[in-house]
C-alpha cells in the first residue's frame, strides 16, 4: 500500500490573506497525534506522522488497518457509546491506552471520518472543587462589576490566573471586525497594548469563521515543527484532503505564525467570544516562551468565556440604562405635550423638543413637499438631494449611520452639520421623512501599528507577510460623528410614529375639512338637480304639450286656408316639440336612475324577455324581426331597470336594421369566470353573460366605447332616438354590479355582452 503526503509540495502563494486554505493545512501541531477514522467500519484513513513515534509502528502498518487492532475492545465500545457521531464535539475527552500509556482524546466528525486527537494525558488535579470556587469566584466578579468593561477586565485577570500566560487581552471587534483591546492583564514589564485598535486584516474572514465554529484555539510554540498529515494514495496518484477546521492540533497559518514572531509571541491561546451567533471579541492570551497547557486548564479558561458570553447582553443594557431612562422621560414629556395639544411641526421649539431628543445637532422634517429644520443643518437643496439618494439607494424605511460620508460622498463637505444621520421615513409617501444630523467629532485613534501597512508585499517572492512594526500609531478621524446609541434608534423609531400619527391626524383633520365643504357643494348641485329634474317633468314638458295641442289645432281647422309651406312648417315644428319631450323623456329617465334606491329581489329574466317582446310586438311585426331565445338565468336586480335594458337593447337593434336583410335578434346566457371588463386584481367570480346579437347595419368598433356616452351619436339624422338609451343601458348594468361591452363590424351587426354576478 503506498502512503502519500497531505502537506503541499510546493510554497502556497498566496497574494491575498481571505484566500488562504486554513482549514486544510495537511499538517497539526507535535502536542499530539491525529487519527481520521472512517465511520463505516473504524478504519484508519489519515494518520499523523508522529503517530509512528505513539505506535512504534511505521505509518503503512497503521493506514487502512482498523482501530480494533491497536486499542482494547471495551475502550473503543466505551467510545463509541459516549460518541454518538452526529457532527458534535465530544463534552469531554475520553481517555485512550497506547502502549501502556494514557491519552486525553477529543473526536469530532470530518466528512465520512471521525477524527480522534490525542495528547500525553496530563496527571489530573482536583478538578470539581476548582470548578466551583472559579464559579464561585466568577459570581463575585458579576457582582462587583458595575459595567461590561470592568467585568472584561476581572475575566482577563482570572483568566491570567488560571492559565498562566504573559498577557492576557479582551478584544472586542467593531462592525467591520477591527478589534479593540478592551482589557488587559499582563506582567509589569510588559508594554501595554490597552485601548489598542488592530485591523480587521488581523484576522481574515476564514478566520473568523473558523472561530465560530471552533473556540478554543492553542499554539503551544511557534516554533513547532509542523507534523504531517498522511493517507492512503489513490489510484489516480492523489490523495484526499482532510477538513481540519474544529480541530485543536490543526496547523497554524505561516503568515500567522509572522505575525506572532513580529509580536515576540513564543506562544498563544485563544477562545472566542459569541453573542447573537457573531463573533463579538476574543479573549487572546500571549506568552514570552513556549507554553503547553493541558485540557482541563483549557476547559477551565473556556469557561470564563462562557460566563463572559453569558453577561453581554445583561451589561450592554445596564451601560445604556441611564440613557434609556433620559431618553423614555423625553418621549414621555412628548407623548404627554401632543397629547395636550396639536404640534405645529413648523414651530422651531416644536423642532427643537424633537432635535434634542436624540441629542442632535440639527433636524429636518419633509411634509408634502415642505421642509422644517432646526439646528445645524446644510442648506436646503442639499437636504433634498440627500433624500433623493436615499430613496434611490436605500430599501428600508429607515436608516442610520456615524459615517454618512463613506455612503454618501458630497456629504464629505458638510461634516460640520451632518457627519452622521439618522432618516426615518414617515408613512407611506417616500417623500415624508425626519432626518436627526450629528456633527463631526474629530478624535485620535490609537492603532497597534500603521492599520494602512497591515499587510505587507515581500518583494523577494511577491508574496505577502504581516507587518513587523507593532509600536502605537495615532490616527485623526474626522468626518465622523458619535455614534447613534441603541436607546437612542428605539427612540428615534417610537418619536417617528408619534410623529407619523400626529401628521396623519392633521391630514385627516384637513381632508375632514375639504370633504364636508365638497358634500356641501354636492347637496347643493344635487339639490339645483333635483330641481331641475322637476322643472323638466313639469315647467318644460307642459309648453311642449301645449304646442303641439296648438299645431294640431291650426292645422286641423285652418289647414284649407294656410299656404302649403306654412303648413309645412307647423308638421316640422309638431316633430321637434315631440323630438324635445322624447328627450325630456330619457333625461328624466336617466337622472331617476342616479337616484333610484336599490332594492334586489330575484328576478327572471325568461319572464322579462316575454314581457319585452309583448310590448315591442307591433314594431317586431312591422319590422319583419326574428327573436331566437336561448334559456336566460334568474339574477338579483330590479325588475323594472333590467326591464327597460332589455327594451332599450331590442329597440336600438330594430332601429339600426339593414333594410335588405331581415332582422334577426338572438339573446342567449352562459356561466363563466371571465370578465375582460373586470380591473386588475380583482379576484375572480362566477358571472352571468347575457349576450344579445344581431345582423344590423353595426358599427365601426373603435367606437365600442363612445356608444354609452350621454347624447354620443354615430350614425346620421336619418335615425331617431335622443343619444341616451345606451347610456342608460349602462348604467343599470352599473347598478346591478356589473359591465356592459359592446362589440361591432360595420355592415355586419352588432353584440352586447351584459355580465351580471352570480
Amino acid at each position: 500500500m503506498k502512503i502519500k503526503n497531505l502537506v503541499p509540495d510546493h510554497e502556497v502563494t498566496i497574494t491575498n490573506c481571505e484566500s488562504e486554505p486554513i482549514h486544510i493545512p495537511g499538517s497539526i501541531q507535535p502536542h499530539g497525534f491525529l487519527l481520521a477514522v472512517k465511520i463505516v467500519d473504524y478504519s484508519i484513513a489519515f494518520a499523523s506522522k508522529n503517530c509512528e513515534i505513539y505506535f512504534q509502528l511505521p505509518l503503512n502498518e497503521i493506514i487502512g488497518k482498523s482501530l480494533n487492532l491497536f486499542f482494547d475492545a471495551a475502550e473503543i465500545n466505551a467510545f463509541t457509546a459516549q460518541y454518538q457521531f452526529d457532527g458534535r464535539e465530544m463534552e469531554r475527552p475520553f481517555v485512550f491506552s497506547l502502549q501502556g500509556k494514557l491519552y486525553s482524546t477529543s473526536a469530532h466528525n470530518s466528512g465520512d471520518t471521525f477524527i480522534l486527537e490525542m495528547e500525553p494525558f496530563a496527571e489530573e488535579h482536583n478538578y470539581l472543587p476548582e470548578l466551583y470556587i472559579q464559579t464561585k469566584r466568577f459570581a463575585y466578579h458579576t457582582e462587583r462589576s458595575d459595567n461590561l468593561k470592568n467585568l472584561c477586565q476581572d475575566i482577563a485577570n482570572e483568566t491570567k490566573m488560571i492559565t498562566g500566560y504573559d498577557r492576557v487581552m479582551i478584544y472586542r471587534f467593531d462592525k467591520d471586525y477591527n478589534g479593540e483591546v478592551y482589557a488587559e492583564s499582563k506582567e509589569d514589564d510588559l508594554e501595554p497594548f490597552l485601548g489598542l485598535f488592530y485591523p480587521h486584516t488581523d484576522i481574515p474572514v476564514q478566520a473568523r469563521d473558523l472561530y465560530l465554529r471552533n473556540h478554543v484555539r492553542m499554539i503551544a510554540d511557534v516554533e513547532y515543527e509542523p507534523v504531517p498529515l498522511f493517507a492512503q494514495e489513490e489510484e489516480s496518484g492523489s490523495a484526499t484532503t482532510l477538513d481540519l477546521s474544529l480541530s485543536f492540533l490543526r496547523s497554524v497559518s505561516p503568515i500567522h505564525i509572522q505575525y506572532l514572531k513580529n509580536m515576540g509571541v513564543a506562544a498563544s491561546f485563544s477562545i472566542s467570544l459569541i453573542h447573537n451567533k457573531k463573533l463579538w471579541g476574543l479573549i487572546s492570551c500571549h506568552h514570552s516562551s513556549p507554553k503547553y497547557i493541558p485540557y482541563y486548564v483549557r476547559i477551565a479558561a473556556h469557561l470564563q468565556a462562557v460566563f463572559l458570553q453569558s453577561q453581554i447582553d445583561v451589561r450592554q443594557v445596564a451601560d445604556e440604562f441611564e440613557l434609556t431612562k433620559e431618553t423614555n422621560k423625553k418621549l414621555q414629556n412628548l407623548s404627554e405635550q401632543f397629547a395636550k395639544e396639536q404640534p405645529v411641526i413648523s414651530n422651531e421649539s416644536t423642532l427643537q423638543l424633537l432635535q434634542n431628543l436624540l441629542n442632535a445637532g440639527g433636524i429636518a422634517i419633509i411634509h408634502k413637499g415642505n421642509l422644517f429644520t432646526a439646528g445645524i443643518v446644510p442648506p436646503k437643496e442639499e437636504i433634498q438631494l440627500m433624500t433623493d439618494w436615499i430613496l434611490k439607494n436605500i430599501k428600508n424605511e429607515h436608516f442610520s449611520t456615524s459615517r454618512f460620508a463613506d455612503d454618501y460622498l458630497p456629504a464629505k463637505a458638510m461634516c460640520n452639520s451632518v457627519a452622521g444621520i439618522c432618516y426615518h421615513q414617515l408613512g407611506l409617501l417616500p417623500g415624508n421623512a425626519i432626518f436627526w444630523m450629528r456633527p463631526e467629532i474629530q478624535t485620535t485613534k490609537l492603532w497597534g501599528g500603521d492599520p494602512n501597512k497591515a499587510i505587507l508585499l515581500n518583494e523577494q517572492n511577491n508574496l505577502i507577510t504581516p507587518r513587523k512594526s507593532f509600536a502605537a500609531w495615532s490616527e485623526s478621524v474626522k468626518c465622523q460623528s458619535t455614534e447613534w446609541l441603541r436607546p437612542e434608534l428605539d427612540a428615534a423609531v417610537a418619536i417617528s410614529l408619534v410623529i407619523q400619527r400626529q401628521l396623519h391626524l392633521i391630514d385627516l383633520i384637513e381632508e375632514e375639512v375639504k370633504y364636508r365643504s365638497l358634500n356641501e357643494k354636492l347637496q347643493k348641485a344635487n339639490d339645483e338637480l333635483a330641481n331641475m329634474n322637476w322643472i323638466s317633468t313639469h315647467d318644460l314638458k307642459e309648453p311642449l304639450r301645449k304646442i303641439q295641442i296648438y299645431a294640431s289645432i291650426v292645422l286641423e281647422k285652418y289647414s284649407d286656408e294656410i299656404p302649403d309651406i306654412v303648413n309645412a312648417n307647423i308638421v316640422r315644428m309638431q316633430a321637434s316639440a315631440a323630438k324635445m319631450q322624447r328627450l325630456i323623456e330619457a333625461l328624466v329617465s336617466y337622472a331617476s336612475l342616479m337616484y333610484e334606491e336599490a332594492k334586489f329581489e330575484r328576478v327572471d329574466l325568461n319572464s322579462i324577455v316575454k314581457e319585452v317582446v309583448i310590448d315591442l310586438k307591433e314594431d317586431l311585426e312591422e319590422n319583419g324581426v326574428t327573436i331566437d331565445i336561448s334559456t336566460l338565468p334568474t339574477v338579483k336586480g330590479i325588475n323594472f331597470q333590467l326591464q327597460q335594458l332589455f327594451v332599450n337593447i331590442i329597440s336600438n337593434s330594430i332601429k339600426f336594421a339593414n333594410q335588405d336583410v331581415p332582422l334577426i335578434i338572438k339573446i342567449s346566457s352562459t356561466k363563466t369566470t371571465d370578465n375582460p371588463a373586470s380591473t386588475a386584481g380583482e379576484p375572480p367570480k362566477q358571472w352571468f353573460k347575457i349576450t344579445f346579437s344581431d345582423n344590423g347595419i353595426g358599427f365601426n368598433n373603435k367606437f365600442k366605447n363612445d356608444i354609452f356616452k350621454v347624447f354620443h351619436r354615430l350614425h346620421t339624422s336619418q335615425y331617431t332616438g335622443s343619444g341616451i338609451g345606451l347610456a342608460v343601458c349602462k348604467k343599470i348594468v352599473e347598478s346591478h354590479n356589473g359591465y356592459i361591452i359592446a362589440t361591432g363590424d360595420t355592415d355586419k351587426g352588432a353584440q352586447f355582452d351584459i355580465y351580471l354576478p352570480v
